[in-house]
C-alpha cells in the first residue's frame, strides 16, 4: 500500500521514467536467465500501468512515447499496457515486435495476438 502512495504523489513524467527503467532492467535479467528478478520488476511495472490508469482521463496513454524505443521489452510492455487506451496503435506496435524475430520478445508478442483474436485477453 505504501508504494502504491507515494506512485500517487508522482508526476506523469515520473511515472513514465520508472516504467522505462523497470523495463530495460526486466529486459537486462531476461538476458541473463535471472527470472525472479525479471518477476520482482513486472509488479513494480504493473503498480505504474495501475496508477496510470487511476489518474483522471487514463493516463496510460503517455506509454505510447515509449512505441520505438529501441529496447524490445520498453516497446513490449508499453504496446499491451496501452491496448485498452489506442488498441490500433498497441496493436501496430505488437505487430512490429512479432514480426522482428527479436526473441524472446517477439513470441511474446505473436501470443499476446493470438490471445487477443482468440478472445483470451481482453485489454481492460
Amino acid at each position: 500500500m505504501r508504494r502504491s502512495t507515494r506512485l500517487s504523489c508522482l508526476p506523469d513524467s515520473e511515472l513514465l521514467a520508472r516504467f522505462e527503467k523497470l523495463c530495460v532492467e526486466q529486459y537486462n535479467a531476461l538476458d541473463r536467465q535471472e527470472y525472479a528478478a525479471f518477476n520482482r520488476r513486472y509488479d513494480r511495472i504493473q503498480a505504474i500501468e495501475d496508477e496510470l490508469k487511476s489518474r483522471p482521463g487514463d493516463q496510460r496513454r503517455i506509454l505510447l512515447q515509449l512505441f520505438g524505443h529501441p529496447n524490445m521489452q520498453v516497446r513490449l510492455t508499453a504496446a499491451r499496457a496501452t491496448l485498452a487506451v489506442d488498441y490500433l496503435a498497441a496493436r501496430r506496435e505488437i505487430q512490429e515486435i512479432a514480426a522482428s524475430k527479436w526473441g524472446p520478445q517477439c513470441g511474446d508478442a505473436g501470443m499476446t495476438l493470438i490471445n487477443l483474436d482468440n478472445g483470451i485477453y481482453r485489454p481492460t
